[in-house]
């Protein structure tokens, strides 16, 4: 272990002990990527002196694998014993491939493979990989929420499925993959946030059941992966756990993460391990607690080991000086703090044991290298899973020119805003598309689909706005895009046209997530399918409602490709069924984990 900054004082290297924050970096490493090129910032390398316990990746410090890369190796020679965490979970959450969507697909997508849990250990073993080529100790997962809610607006495609067996099978044997490659892994989000109808990063989730429900439904999958069967008998497959900004009653008067009962359920389940919060700058916490410096010390009371913290350094300063000032007023102690440091410098040595044992080298060749097989083994995947239901899809044909319209309403914060990665794989694919994402449909212009995440929040599209309205009109008259000038010719009431003949150069897709009966991306769908009973869905959300959500449209409802998320592999395993005979089609056709 490294030795302490001469520096530091005994409550610094205490306070520091229980914080993992995020950062920006400062740039992108020059030239030699095997230098840091002054990528940490000043902050942070003096936080990392002073005993700091770790970070947490977001996106913007891993726009690839030479600067992730570089900078965890820059980190790691500033404090050999920093903790490097980061919410990879492939499919709609990734950080190391944000910019062009996961290789990976999500949990999902593996839950609902035919392979079985087995197709979940080769993920995980080839997830982790990419990881501690890039240097990174510590996912922040796997998620063991089991969706019990369809019209959840935060897990959906994390989970890998609806049921607790389901969601431990596939999540433990996921944590054993990840483990085998030399990383630790972290369970999320204790004690579930699979039943909530509200995202904890705006607001705070109530989960109002009673303890046994929750014991039965929420807390089995955890409790199995602390305490498994089998092989590991004995030993936990998690080296930490997150919790959730969820409030239960049946456990407390406070959300989880600040909840003393819900940190002595977790350990009374088995855990010995790091208890990290969910970050506290989320909306969840802001009205219970005031500032994120208060829900530092809470969270310590209630039993946290790490706090994770956002990218503004401010955060930092306030849970610092928030824990300083508890340890000053007898509200913490020191020994309370040092007790939740040695869990961490625990769980360090258990991961750089193991990286020994797996020979896991870090480096840029040996992540391209993952990153290229990473790649490989999802398109595998994705292929498998990706599938039609309802109905035979006409093929969209190499010239069409296909018009297509997001219908998702709610922004996905976790996966950063709404991903448009199947939008830039059917622009890819078909450079004629018009795509109408919610941001720009109000005023009926459309663009070309860009790739990547869109970083501008999208506006709301309601039934009553102009933008859905004018492509209805146009839809309902021609049956095509009628005022779209894509041949210096303007289509309009001199090329009427046949709908059945227009649409077929024209067709419509459209993006679903969660059209859930009295939702507005539900009454939007009904609009649209009432106007174009040619359109094709591409659904993103959970694969087990698809038939509860479309077939009670009328007339039997359209034809559904079933993406089970909007990875990049997912996405262009999207393209392939649209291309025609290569899909797998047939409304008998079902994949899901209830299957398996």
């Amino acid at each position: 272990m490294t030795a302490e900054p001469a520096g530091a004082t005994r409550t610094e290297r205490a306070v520091n002990g229980v914080l993992l924050p995020g950062f920006e970096n400062r740039g992108r490493p020059a030239g030699d990527p095997d230098r840091d090129g002054g990528l940490v910032p000043d902050w942070l390398a003096d936080a990392a002196r002073a005993g700091l316990a770790g970070v947490v990746y977001f996106a913007r410090n891993t726009p690839d694998v030479a600067t992730t890369t570089a900078l965890s190796s820059a980190l790691h020679a500033i404090s050999p014993d920093l903790v490097i965490a980061v919410d990879e979970e492939g499919g709609d959450v990734s950080r190391l491939e944000a910019v062009t969507g996961s290789s990976l697909p999500g949990a999902a997508a593996l839950g609902a493979h035919p392979g079985g849990a087995t197709v979940s250990l080769d993920a995980g073993r080839a997830l982790g990989r990419l990881l501690a080529a890039t240097g990174i100790d510590l996912l922040l997962g796997p998620v063991l929420d089991v969706v019990s809610e369809p019209d959840n607006p935060v897990i959906g495609v994390r989970a890998f499925g609806t049921t607790p067996d389901d969601v431990a099978r596939h999540g433990i044997a996921f944590a054993r993959g990840v483990r085998s490659a030399g990383v630790g892994v972290c369970g999320k989000h204790f004690p579930g946030h699979g039943a909530t109808t509200v995202d904890s990063h705006v607001g705070l989730p109530v989960v109002d059941e009673p303890l046994d429900v929750v014991r039965a439904r929420d807390l089995l999958p955890f409790a199995r992966a602390l305490r498994p069967e089998g092989r590991d008998a004995g030993q936990s497959t998690l080296d930490a756990v997150m919790t959730a900004h969820v409030l239960y009653p049946a456990l407390g008067p406070a959300p989880a993460s600040v909840e003393p009962s819900a940190t002595r359920l977790l350990r009374e389940l088995g855990h010995d391990g790091p208890i990290i919060t969910d970050a506290l700058d989320m909306g969840a916490l802001r009205e219970l607690t005031g500032s994120v410096g208060e829900a530092a010390v809470r969270a310590v009371e209630a039993g946290a080991d790490l706090l994770c913290l956002g990218l503004d350094p401010a955060l930092y300063t306030e849970s610092f000086d928030a824990l300083s000032q508890a340890v000053a007023t007898g509200r913490l102690t020191l020994d309370r703090l040092e007790e939740s440091r040695a869990r961490t410098q625990a769980l360090v040595r258990a991961v750089r044991d193991r990286r020994a044992a797996a020979g896991a080298a870090t480096g840029l060749d040996v992540a391209t290298e993952a990153l290229a097989d990473l790649t490989a083994f999802g398109a595998g995947i994705a292929d498998a899973v990706v599938h039609v239901r309802r109905g035979s899809l006409v093929p969209l044909v190499p010239e069409a020119e296909p018009d297509v319209v997001d219908l998702r309403t709610r922004l996905d914060h976790a996966a950063g805003r709404k991903a448009r990665h199947v939008q830039a794989a059917i622009t890819a694919a078909w450079p004629r598309t018009r795509a109408f994402p919610a941001d720009d449909v109000e005023n009926g212009a459309g663009r070309r689909a860009e790739n990547g995440a869109a970083d501008t929040p999208p506006a709301e599209l309601g039934q009553d706005q102009p933008g859905l309205a004018v492509l209805i009109a146009r839809f309902t008259r021609y049956g095509v895009s009628a005022d779209l000038n894509r041949i210096d010719t303007e289509r309009g009431a001199e090329f009427p046209g046949a709908v059945q003949e227009a649409s077929g150069s024209e067709p419509l897709v459209v993006i679903t997530r969660e059209p859930v009966p009295g939702s507005a991306e539900r009454t939007r769908l009904e609009q649209l399918w009432a106007v174009r009973p040619d359109l094709v869905v591409v659904h993103t959300g959970l694969p087990g409602p698809v038939e509860e959500w479309f077939g009670t449209l009328s007339g039997g409802g359209p034809v559904v490709v079933v993406a089970c998320g909007t990875g990049r592999a997912n996405a262009a395993a999207v393209v392939e069924r649209l291309r025609g005979p290569a899909g797998r089609q047939g409304g008998e056709e079902q994949h899901g984990s209830e299957q398996q």
